[in-house]
């Protein structure tokens, strides 16, 4: 078994970011289905093919650590931070495709707000894994994640003014059902995404 040292502590940071990356391009994508709902099936292939590339970057992690004898961090963190990415874009791609199966004609703005809180979200995670490499950067790194925090709490209310919404138009059952569980998958994406950054906060405290 050939092991790395230095340079495959490097890689690990490249593929976080490379990771979270990933990530805000699906978020942002994602955005422009629910903003621009046209198109449908292009955008949706666009999603799923960046949902691939998360998976590539999760195989090369979980490739790449057992040839390794130095980690800049805990393998485990390592191996939940990329899976809790991987989570959270696996969730942008089931939105994307629940729209479709349910052959959604209009968008709702509920929806357009849950996805805006999700590119927010991303792109906030995305920050802070860029500051991982400098623990100068752990203070910001933190204030980061508090953001994070604070647009899944938004998500939250998004969800419980979307549900509200929905069940005062409950005649329709079909409708009342589909839109719910597009909610309820909207805001899981917060969710994790927050699970994401609640382990970066926790690499920051064990490596501070």
């Amino acid at each position: 078994m050939n092991f790395s040292f230095l340079p495959a502590e490097v890689k690990f940071y490249d593929y976080f970011e490379k990771a979270s990356a990933n990530l805000v391009e699906g978020a942002r994508l994602l955005k422009n289905l629910t903003d621009n709902y046209e198109n449908i099936e292009e955008q949706i292939a666009q999603i799923t093919e960046i949902e691939h590339r998360g998976d590539f970057l999760v195989h090369e992690v979980t490739t790449l650590l057992p040839r390794t004898l130095i980690t800049p961090i805990d393998p485990e963190d390592i191996l939940r931070l990329v899976a809790a990415i991987d989570d959270a874009l696996d969730a942008v791609q089931a939105v994307a495709q629940r729209m479709a199966v349910y052959q959604i004609s209009d968008v709702k703005k509920p929806a357009r707000r849950l996805s805006a809180l999700i590119l927010e979200s991303a792109q906030e995670l995305d920050f802070a894994i860029k500051g991982l490499r400098d623990k100068r950067q752990y203070d910001n790194i933190r204030q980061r994640i508090v953001q994070i925090n604070t647009l899944e709490n938004n998500g939250d209310r998004v969800l419980y003014d979307g549900l509200s919404s929905l069940v005062s138009h409950r005649d329709d059952l079909f409708e009342f059902l589909r839109w719910k569980e597009i909610y309820e998958l909207l805001e899981a994406t917060t969710d994790r995404i927050e699970d994401a950054g609640d382990i970066i906060l926790r690499v920051t405290i064990a490596n501070a």
